[in-house]
């Protein structure tokens, strides 16, 4: 038998996670820096990658002399990144894995830095709205501590009526990863679009490329009594 609990629920991240979204967030907080006369502005990836747009509006003003208040230039920053992202292109094999997990009557879960409103456009785009109940998206204006906080993911998991420990993560961030960790979660870390792979695996339950590479069978394993397959790197 398993020592592992089964896995009930999978909670995705959202930006690198299901969505290649990730460079724009570079473009756009490079654009807006520029914007208010600070060229070739770049923050590290730990403090962008799973943050949200606050947590970097306050970086931003800390390093530079722009005077917006956190606020305007959280808003500021959103707009840019949304104009820059008014084209969704999906992490490979994305959209079928959503559709094929629900399949097998595993509970899904979007939990992203990105506002609500983020989440709820991009699961559109992915045509994988039905596929995730509205109680079940937590977005970084949901929660009142971002990720690295676990706050998102046990939300989350209250929300499907899951276990922490039946809950198994999809990320592509340090800061993800860690609030999976702190959450008492298993994690699947995401690498085709991430930064600091290397850095991050050791962080993660299990890594892939993206979602082509799991084999067919991958989430009829987990709905059944073979939980520890999450713990298997695919390859």
């Amino acid at each position: 038998m398993s020592q592992f609990r089964r896995v009930r629920a999978l909670l995705f991240d959202l930006d690198g996670t299901l969505i290649d979204s990730e460079p724009q967030t570079d473009q756009a907080i490079s654009a807006v820096v520029a914007r208010h006369g600070v060229q070739k502005f770049r923050l590290p990836l730990r403090e962008t990658r799973g943050r949200t747009w606050m947590h970097v509006a306050e970086l931003i003003r800390a390093l530079t002399p722009i005077e917006l208040s956190a606020a305007q230039l959280s808003a500021e920053l959103l707009a840019e990144w949304n104009l820059q992202t008014a084209v969704v292109n999906p992490i490979p094999g994305a959209p079928a894995a959503l559709k094929a997990a629900a399949a097998q009557q595993l509970k899904l879960a979007v939990v992203s830095s990105s506002p609500r409103s983020v989440i709820d456009r991009f699961l559109k785009a992915l045509e994988a709205d039905e596929l995730v109940n509205p109680r079940a998206r937590v977005g970084g204006d949901d929660v009142s501590h971002g990720k690295p906080d676990p706050e998102g993911f046990l939300r989350a998991a209250r929300e499907l009526g899951v276990e922490p420990a039946e809950a198994l993560v999809f990320e592509d961030s340090r800061a993800g990863l860690l609030a999976a960790q702190a959450a008492g979660m298993r994690s699947m870390l995401v690498t085709c679009c991430a930064g600091d792979v290397a850095e991050n695996t050791p962080l993660a339950s299990a890594t892939l490329r993206d979602y082509r590479e799991l084999p067919a069978t991958f989430w009829a394993q987990l709905n059944s009594d073979s939980a520890d397959l999450a713990l298997r790197r695919p390859g």
